[in-house]
């Protein structure tokens, strides 16, 4: 493998930017949560507690439109954000109100076969936008038939990669071939014009100019349920951080979903590590997302 290629601590390091004294939340930028969903109400929680303990400004969340109620007496999304993280701003569904966030998180903790016409209809207007957005889970699909302005990053897992790189024309591949998934997601990323963000032990990122880095191999405590949310609010506060002083293009957002996922694993180790032994233990997705904090801290140039 072409070292040119592996994401180092140092790569990491140089785009994370420390609050200075003139800071202040906007200027730290201002991520849009439009995730979560009456069935899984949990995902709108670590998206939004991994953004604040990556160092967000200001975190606004906006409920899906037409959601269900939630069963067995669960609470709302919104209900579940504001019990765990009352920093959060609840918006409504305004253009003038999304075009305050610098960034976004659509589709953690959704189902595309339960969007409504309404749903999809913002979605596309925030994927018209300006603002880069982060594309998780229950939004994967928008990318193979939305009109796409925005600079976009996906997040698949294996699975839904393999369902992007079907519904897009291209071949589906063997996933424990090394250069198969490069390629994959090169040819992907292309294809769509939004870069690719390809997550397992180790972690691709390819954009459309078929430039790519790696990450890894990460912790196997990371294969729990959840995580995936933790590491899409990590990369959506990144991605706003930097939006919020310039223009992010796809060349940006590739190295930003590296060094997303050296932040996400970082904090996986810190958080295995309370087990107390040399090779780690169990984690949870909430005990990452706490950990992201500790991770961007060490990290720090």
């Amino acid at each position: 493998m072409n070292s040119d290629h592996l994401w180092s601590e140092h790569d990491g390091a140089s785009l994370l930017i420390a609050p200075g004294p003139g800071s202040h939340k906007y200027s730290r930028g201002v991520l849009g949560l439009r995730t979560g969903s009456a069935a899984y109400p949990g995902a709108a929680v670590l998206g939004a507690e991994s953004a604040w303990h990556t160092g967000i400004g200001s975190v606004r969340f906006i409920s899906q439109l037409d959601d269900g109620d939630p069963p067995f007496g669960l609470p709302t999304p919104a209900a579940a954000v504001l019990a765990s993280r009352p920093e959060t701003v609840f918006s409504s569904d305004t253009a003038a109100d999304r075009n305050k966030c610098d960034a976004w998180v659509i589709g953690s903790g959704t189902d595309s076969a339960a969007r409504s016409f309404a749903e999809t209809t913002a979605l596309t207007e925030i994927l018209g936008a300006d603002s880069p957005v982060v594309v998780d889970a229950g939004a994967l699909d928008m990318l193979t038939s939305a009109s796409v302005k925005a600079p976009v990053i996906l997040t698949p897992h294996f699975g839904e990669f393999q369902y992007l790189l079907t519904a897009s024309g291209l071949d589906s591949i063997d996933g424990s071939d090394h250069d198969a998934r490069v390629t994959a997601a090169r040819a992907l990323a292309g294809r769509l014009g939004a870069t690719v963000l390809l997550k397992g032990s180790r972690t691709l990122a390819a954009a459309p100019s078929g430039e790519w880095y790696e990450y890894g191999p990460a912790t196997p405590w990371l294969a729990t349920a959840g995580t995936g949310d933790v590491l899409a609010g990590a990369l959506a506060t990144l991605a706003a951080t930097h939006s919020a002083r310039s223009t992010v293009d796809h060349h940006r957002l590739a190295q930003l979903g590296v060094t997303a996922a050296m932040l996400h694993d970082r904090a996986a180790r810190a958080a295995s590590a309370a087990a107390g032994v040399p090779q780690g233990g169990p984690i949870t997705a909430l005990a990452v997302a706490r950990a992201l904090s500790g991770a961007v801290a060490e990290l720090l140039p």
